[in-house]
């Protein structure tokens, strides 16, 4: 049994300590300077150099390191920040050494005044030179300098190359998952953006509509979504009453949930009905060519003399009526039509409710009806209505009650998509 010499237990307690210090590193310059802090315990070297290549002209090159051991003189240097500032050289010692993109030992070593280096490596015995592959392309390159004239060896130069190569594709993963968390950062914030806006289109405040109660509920998933509920005062005393959701999420979608909210806004008739103002959405929504995007939609035209609604459905989730006196629970699933912005010619039908006194209309998008559990079971209709027929049909009730249910159905306060309710009731 060959006993382990106390240089062994040294290097690797050295290089215990270098694995455990780089993992905790966040940025490139810090995980080569730690790096260089802990190697060069166990790899003696007298002056280190690292130059690159990387988008330069043949033969040309930066030195983005150079320094000895120990050496600490203000911040370490960023090849990633300050490459434009960085000068760059031709031939020399070291435009000698990156002709050939293989690993390299030198030895008996006389360098002189150098173009890169100067007399920096005056002194300087050996050294050997490897290559750090990126893309099969030798683009970047680490030389370790000794002072004796044959300290380095093959068996030194297989260790370095091997080494070097290691740290620079850590290196690289550790750019690449810097600029990804940038990128997320970037986007995250132009999402929330894009949401605040979004938000900004709801109604500010529940209109006062003559007869009515209403209670509405707008949760976002993490991404910027489509719902989308507004209110309108019409000719005659007449209330238009929409609920929309534009198919996907993300910025796209609230685009497109804006156009609509402005089409809406935009409509000045001269009809009024929901199958005339669904037909011009559609229209403009047609002509804009966005490709696969749809939006369903819910459009009801009330009267609060009579509680008399009528209505029509684009591809949306069929309404839940709750009735006041029998606590019957109703789907408004008729007057049914496409959704919009499908086709250029467009029809519609129409549909007409009555609503009794304590009578509860729900609008609701499917970011309810379809959210899962942990076994992959969706909420559904049954949930729905099971949740409903639970609350007294107070508005803020039903509303209360979906979302105490929703809960309770997925264990989780997060969305995958954006849920939406308005809860309408007649009290007088």
């Amino acid at each position: 049994m060959r006993s382990v010499e106390t240089a062994d237990i040294h290097d690797l307690q050295v290089l215990t300590e270098l694995l455990r210090d780089v993992s905790t590193v966040g940025d490139p310059v810090s995980l080569l300077a730690r790096f260089g802090e802990h190697f060069w315990k166990v790899r003696p070297v007298d002056f280190m150099v690292s130059l690159s290549q990387r988008g330069l002209g043949p033969g040309e090159y930066k030195v983005t390191r150079a320094m000895r051991p120990g050496e600490r003189v203000g911040e370490p240097a960023n090849p990633w920040r300050d490459w434009a500032s960085m000068p760059t050289h031709r031939g020399g010692f070291l435009g000698g050494l990156i002709g050939r993109a293989v690993p390299q030992l030198v030895q008996d070593l006389r360098v002189g005044d150098d173009p890169a280096l100067g007399d920096s490596v005056a002194g300087m015995g050996s050294c050997m030179a490897s290559p750090i592959y990126d893309h099969g392309e030798a683009i970047n390159w680490n030389i370790y300098f000794h002072r004796d004239p044959g300290f380095y060896t093959a068996a030194h130069l297989a260790d370095h190359f091997l080494t070097v190569n290691l740290v620079g594709t850590a290196t690289r993963n550790l750019i690449a998952v810097n600029r990804a968390d940038e990128l997320n950062r970037r986007l995250t914030g132009q999402l929330e953006a894009v949401a605040r806006v979004q938000q900004a289109l709801l109604p500010r405040e529940i209109p006062k509509i003559p007869g009515l109660k209403i209670s509405t509920s707008y949760l976002t998933s993490d991404e910027a979504g489509g719902d989308y509920y507004d209110f309108f005062r019409l000719p005659d005393g007449h209330w238009g009453m929409l609920i929309a959701d534009v198919s996907g999420h993300g910025a796209a979608a609230a685009t497109v949930m804006a156009m609509l909210h402005a089409i809406l806004h935009g409509y000045e008739g001269p009809e009024f009905s929901p199958d005339a103002v669904l037909r011009y959405a559609n229209g403009r929504l047609a002509a804009s060519r966005i490709d696969s995007t749809f939006v369903t939609a819910f459009f009801g035209v009330y009267d609060p003399g009579t509680g008399r609604m009528e209505y029509a459905r684009a591809g949306h989730n069929p309404p839940r009526l709750k009735r006041g006196d029998t606590g019957e629970l109703v789907a408004l699933d008729g007057a049914s039509g496409l959704p919009l912005g499908i086709l250029d010619e467009y029809e519609i039908q129409t549909g007409c409710v009555v609503l009794g006194l304590l009578d509860t209309l729900v609008l609701y998008t499917d970011g309810i009806t379809e959210a899962f559990n942990g076994s992959r079971e969706q909420f559904g209709l049954g949930g729905l209505d099971e949740a409903l027929a639970a609350c007294s049909g107070d508005p803020e009730c039903a509303v209360d009650s979906v979302h105490k249910a929703l809960y309770r159905h997925t264990g989780s306060l997060g969305r995958d998509d954006d849920q939406t309710i308005v809860a309408i009731r007649r009290v007088s």
